[in-house]
């Protein structure tokens, strides 16, 4: 067991911390909620657009990065508000326990996920194996198994070596 064993056991045992403390709803309501976000923050951008142009704060050049920043909080803000009501509804029935279990384990396997898309990326663009050294890829018993879930779960050309 090397230092990149360590490495990846302290940040599995983070992604399962953060999820007992938050439990599985707020886990999953703050994917949602970004995923949401990344996706209609363009037409959230433009209808804002015209109500940040209207208030003549802030020069023009600025207002459509600035209405971009706006509508992705915004959209954040309220699916996270109501992730928010419906953490605290569960908090007050017996599922509370229950719920925090599942985000613990919904925690640990989304640090996996992005250790391992992480570790993906790197390989393709670290070749020559500067910044994790070769010999400490080959000495770990955890490095294997974490770089193959992504490719696991996405088949195909997605990270061809």
């Amino acid at each position: 067991m090397n230092w990149l064993d360590i490495t990846l056991l302290c940040l599995a045992g983070i992604g399962f911390m953060k999820g007992l403390f938050d439990g599985v709803i707020k886990q999953v309501v703050s994917l949602i909620a970004l995923l949401l976000a990344i996706f209609f923050c363009a037409k959230a951008a433009d209808w804002l657009r015209s109500y940040i142009v209207e208030l003549g704060w802030f020069p023009a050049e600025g207002v459509t990065i600035i209405s971009y920043v706006v509508g992705f909080l915004l959209i954040v803000g309220i699916v996270l508000l109501a992730g928010e009501i419906v953490h605290r509804l569960v908090g007050a029935t017996p599922l509370s326990v229950l719920n925090h279990l599942a985000g613990g384990v919904f925690g640990l396997c989304m640090m996996l996920l992005f250790v391992s898309l992480l570790f993906n990326a790197m390989e393709i663009i670290d070749r020559g194996s500067v910044l994790i050294p070769r010999q400490a890829k080959v000495e770990s018993r955890l490095y294997n198994s974490v770089i193959e879930i992504i490719p696991t779960i996405y088949p195909g050309n997605l990270f061809t070596r």
